[in-house]
């Protein structure tokens, strides 16, 4: 089997209830590597996303508080359990960490974690 076409798209959130879908697609030679086009991909989709992101403010589309301060791309370096733990970790009273059970338990590794905080707060 010899892959000819790899195309990669991805829908961003742009708050307040929009979005923008961003592609690209690449035709491929014979011996050319299939995830290497897919890394090219992603990189340029990411890219023009953030040169979006940012000619839109410019252009006043968003209030100052509505572009967000990090970009979480697609491949994460923190798992979604660390990025979890990080979000129970700045919880300060029993309502606000109430939000996050329901995560924790569907993950062993997180209702342990959850289990713990509940128990510091008052």
């Amino acid at each position: 089997m010899h892959i000819q076409t790899i195309n990669y798209t991805k829908t961003f959130n742009l708050g307040n209830y929009s979005s923008e879908k961003i592609g690209v697609e690449f035709s491929i030679n014979q011996g050319e590597s299939a995830n290497k086009a897919l890394d090219i991909a992603r990189e340029l989709v990411e890219d023009y996303h953030k040169q979006n992101v940012a000619r839109l403010k410019d252009l006043g589309y968003f209030y100052d508080d509505q572009v967000p301060d990090e970009v979480i791309p697609t491949q994460s370096k923190k798992t979604l359990v660390e990025k979890t733990k990080e979000f129970i970790d700045a919880c300060n009273t029993k309502e606000d960490l109430k939000a996050w059970e329901l995560m924790a338990k569907s993950n062993p590794e997180l209702l342990g974690y959850y289990n713990d905080k509940l128990k510091t707060i008052k």
